[in-house]
């Protein structure tokens, strides 16, 4: 396995876990049971990152009206 891919690797599942971390972490600090929507955009940025790394494409588009 080539060096960058072992480190794309190593950050993707980290990312992950953090992720995963934060998420339990906002139900867990008071108030219990409420997450505060910039741990909700924490997690979403985590798990954007780990699906790009593994090579999943998430493309925003926004349209006037």
């Amino acid at each position: 396995m080539k060096t960058i891919t072992k480190i794309q690797t190593i950050i993707a599942i980290a990312s992950f876990v953090a992720a995963v971390g934060f998420g339990i972490a906002g139900f867990v600090v008071p108030p219990p049971g409420q997450i505060h929507d910039s741990v909700l955009y924490l997690i979403a940025q985590f798990l954007v990152l780990t699906a790009s790394l593994f090579g999943v494409g998430a493309f925003y588009t926004h349209t006037k009206t």
